[in-house]
């Protein structure tokens, strides 16, 4: 992993897609096979038997720096696996008491640090570890690419095109998915997908590497409009890893926002749900039970992602759905306000502005939700979402022309943003 932890990180694409095509395109005959079998464990037996070689080594030599860097990347590995977050909060500590011991530099335990932090959407922290980093003086490309990644969660743009602009090797792997990652966020998918399977075929004979790179062009393709391109992206992901749960959960998402196909959907979300520990499952699986007219389970779901998700255990990682349920659906304005307005200090983004207006507007606050969007929001992203709550603010203002300019740019993107909201936009367009 080496200083790439935050690559085990969704990829945050954040463009529109162009219309895509009613055929049908998930198959089960392509699939059935990772859902029927027992996954083999393999990879999560072998963690444990290597957590316990090096915990073994730890307990009979408790100060050795080298056994404590070891288990604490073991422990941020095991986290990616089996999605039990204490382990991420394990190897934190680990790496903090190795930094005390360590009487070299301490670079590489820093870039950890950071990296771990990305993980956990601690980002403020993620820039101040790549910063001590840096101090050290050694790792320093490395770092900066630590950096850039920290520094684009928090809206630093500039200072992140100059990091990237100083890069002397612009054909690695390393380059070249943050390229990708800046093209997106200027709006321009194409290039980024054009920047991001260069990347793969720099890695694509990496196992380590490989699942994470296709699987993430998966899901560049689908918010591309592209969506046969994104499932034999994400077969081919699963044929050479079957347990790769982020793949099934994409094509989890096929079934259900291209092909209507919600009862596959389910098949396969509860599949991945009895083997990870990722809130996000149930908060899909409630908008499936909406989209089916089922609001008993769809609030339960509701409930119980809320319950975990909020757990501080998981810090700032599901804020963003947070605010949009506290805004929404659980009717808690003042909190999703408040935690809102907590996420918008730390990250100044256009996007996390947009909760913050979305927030004030779902408490009946137009007219500053309408001055948020025209001051921080309007023309600075062209993410669907943001694009859908920017036209429903503004025809609420009585800006019924932009709002629906808005709308209906928004509704290009109907595989990404679902079929609910999607209904939402035609709702709005008609009124």
């Amino acid at each position: 992993m080496k200083n790439l932890i935050w690559l085990f990180l969704s990829f945050a694409v954040l463009s529109c897609q162009s219309k895509v095509s009613e055929q049908k395109i998930a198959d089960s005959a392509d699939y059935n096979q990772f859902l029927q079998e027992q996954p083999s464990q393999q990879s999560l037996e072998t963690l444990n038997e290597e957590i316990k070689f090096w915990e073994n080594k730890l307990s009979s030599s408790p100060k050795n720096v080298t056994y404590i860097n070891k288990l604490a990347g073991l422990k941020s590995r095991q986290f990616r696996l089996d999605g039990s977050i204490e382990n991420i909060h394990i190897s934190d500590s680990l790496y903090k008491k190795a930094i005390e011991l360590n009487p070299f530099s301490n670079a590489g335990l820093y870039q950890a640090l950071s990296g771990n932090s990305i993980t956990k959407h601690e980002f403020v922290e993620a820039k101040k570890y790549a910063e001590m980093a840096l101090a050290e003086g050694d790792k320093k490309t490395s770092t900066y690419y630590l950096l850039f990644d920290a520094l684009m969660e928090l809206g630093e743009y500039q200072r992140a095109t100059g990091i990237l602009n100083m890069q002397e090797n612009k054909s690695s792997f390393d380059y070249l998915v943050r390229a990708s990652k800046l093209a997106d966020h200027n709006g321009d998918l194409d290039q980024a997908i054009v920047l991001m399977e260069q990347a793969f075929e720099r890695v694509k004979a990496d196992n380590s590497l490989f699942s994470w790179a296709k699987s993430n062009l998966g899901d560049m393709y689908g918010h591309a409009g592209r969506i046969q391109d994104s499932y034999n992206a994400y077969l081919e992901v699963l044929n050479k890893n079957p347990e790769h749960w982020h793949s099934l959960q994409g094509i989890a998402w096929i079934n259900f926002a291209h092909d209507k196909n919600t009862s596959e959907a389910k098949r396969i979300l509860n599949k991945v749900k009895a083997h990870i520990n990722d809130p996000q499952i149930n908060f899909i699986l409630a908008e499936i039970a909406e989209y089916e007219n089922n609001e008993a389970l769809s609030t339960e779901l509701k409930k119980a992602y809320y319950a975990q998700a909020s757990s501080p255990e998981y810090l700032g990682m599901y804020n963003k759905y947070l605010i949009l349920l506290e805004a929404e659906d659980l009717r808690m304005p003042d909190a999703a306000l408040t935690r809102a307005t907590a996420e918008q200090e730390k990250r100044p983004t256009p996007e996390m502005y947009d909760l913050l207006a979305w927030s004030y507007f779902q408490k009946g606050n137009h007219k500053k939700a309408l001055e948020l969007a025209t001051a921080h929001i309007e023309n600075k992203t062209s993410h669907p979402e943001v694009l859908y709550h920017l036209g429903v603010i503004f025809k609420m203002n009585n800006f019924a022309k932009k709002g629906n300019t808005y709308l209906k740019e928004a509704l290009e993107s109907t595989f990404e943003l679902g079929p609910l909201t999607t209904a939402k936009i035609e709702k709005a367009l008609k009124s």
